[in-house]
């Protein structure tokens, strides 16, 4: 896929993802997705986690709207409420 981000910022509540969009359609040298209404982090999550964790979260978002042929024009705001919720798989072996 050629979703590639350039840069991540927070202020408060509020996360800016700067990415490079270059699939099917869509060509977009900067193309910017808003994360509004973003908890705070859990304590035990440092900040290149937290980035690591909203990097993925974007992705995810992203993709689901590029695969319904759906995405904003000139960016997108979404809801990240719910961003760090891991899910975590237990095995019993």
């Amino acid at each position: 896929m050629a979703v590639d981000i350039l840069s991540v910022s927070h202020l408060e509540d509020i996360w800016l993802v700067t990415l490079k969009v270059y699939e099917g359609v869509y060509k977009k040298d900067e193309y910017i997705v808003r994360v509004v209404d973003v908890p705070l982090a859990p304590t035990v999550m440092d900040e290149a986690s937290q980035i690591a964790v909203m990097k993925a979260f974007v992705l995810n978002q992203v993709t689901k709207h590029m695969r319904h042929g759906s995405l904003p024009p000139t960016g997108m705001q979404i809801d990240g409420q719910h961003v760090w919720e891991l899910k975590t798989t237990s095995s019993s072996l």
